[in-house]
């Protein structure tokens, strides 16, 4: 007869010790899923995603951290939005995070926020701010087709955004309303140029779909004299091929007396996922919260100092 011996405790309590670390590692997926949210917008329902601080406060302040996603995206699943929750949390910004659906089916509306996505992300942040406390303006970023949203938002509309960081954009404005365009360079006049069909030629052929008169008339949309207020980071891999036009674009920046803090990350524009790359593109996440958490604590220490020299003096 076979002689059975019992369990020894130890194996008992590392087995009861797999199960409670196996939960809190569900517990911290289900904490890292993001809240889905809609609203009615222009005849449709459309959606944002929020992700709240590990410690969020109901009755606590926070910044509003606005991500947009490339095309082809969505918020839910934005690398982005996923890493700045994270840094976020580590590195101590205050900061709900919300990634809204922009839209796939019409690219230029998502790189151009004067052809509607900018009344949509208006909308959504009037939304938020029914939802939770929050500062006055954004703190806003977006990588590829979201680099093109965010600095063209922040130009028209500086009076919402505290600062910006534009990630990889396969094109560019300046703030005198020249553009920038991946594969060719600096266009002038863009109206003029985005005009003329035969131009698309001399762009790569997934950019050609920006030779139309409706594009041809926000392209060269300049920026606000109140955008030089609005601290820019500027980023974009070395070894991605629109490297060239972002470092053309912080450029225009300096020369227009812009504050602009620029990184080159050693990534290609896309294979997040690949070994190599990985450790290089939680860069811009890392990056992006460390710049925002300069940006507010300047902004903090600033409304101190405001504060302090608004209070009446206290008789002796």
């Amino acid at each position: 007869m076979r002689e059975t011996r019992p369990i020894p405790w130890m194996l008992v309590a590392g087995g009861i010790l797999t199960g409670f670390l196996f939960a809190c590692a569900e517990a911290q997926t289900h904490i890292e899923e993001p809240h889905r949210r809609s609203i009615p917008f222009d005849g449709f329902e459309r959606a944002y995603y929020v992700r709240l601080p590990i410690d969020y406060a109901p009755e606590k302040t926070y910044w509003l951290l606005v991500t947009v996603h490339g095309g082809g995206g969505n918020g839910r699943s934005h690398f982005l939005a996923k890493g700045i929750r994270r840094a976020a949390d580590e590195i101590g910004l205050d900061a709900i995070v919300i990634s809204p659906n922009f839209s796939n089916t019409d690219a230029q509306a998502s790189r151009f926020p004067a052809l509607g996505e900018g009344d949509f992300l208006q909308a959504v942040l009037e939304h938020v701010h029914r939802q939770y406390q929050l500062q006055t303006k954004i703190l806003l970023t977006g990588y590829s087709r979201g680099g093109q949203f965010s600095h063209r938002f922040a130009f028209r509309h500086p009076e919402l955004v505290q600062a910006v960081a534009p990630f990889a954009a396969g094109t560019w404005t300046t703030p005198d309303g020249g553009l920038l365009i991946e594969g060719l360079g600096e266009v002038v006049a863009p109206g003029s140029f985005l005009s003329n069909p035969e131009n698309a030629s001399l762009v790569p052929k997934r950019l050609g779909d920006l030779f139309s008169p409706r594009v041809a008339k926000a392209a060269g949309i300049s920026a606000r004299p109140q955008a030089k207020c609005v601290p820019f980071l500027v980023m974009c891999g070395s070894l991605d091929p629109r490297f060239e036009i972002a470092q053309l674009f912080a450029k225009s920046l300096e020369v227009a007396d812009y504050s602009v803090t620029t990184a080159w990350p050693r990534t290609p524009h896309g294979s997040r996922d690949q070994e190599e790359f990985r450790a290089e593109f939680e860069k811009y996440s890392q990056r992006a919260v460390e710049f925002f958490r300069q940006v507010t604590d300047l902004h903090s220490r600033r409304c101190l100092i405001q504060k302090a020299r608004c209070m009446p003096a206290t008789r002796k």
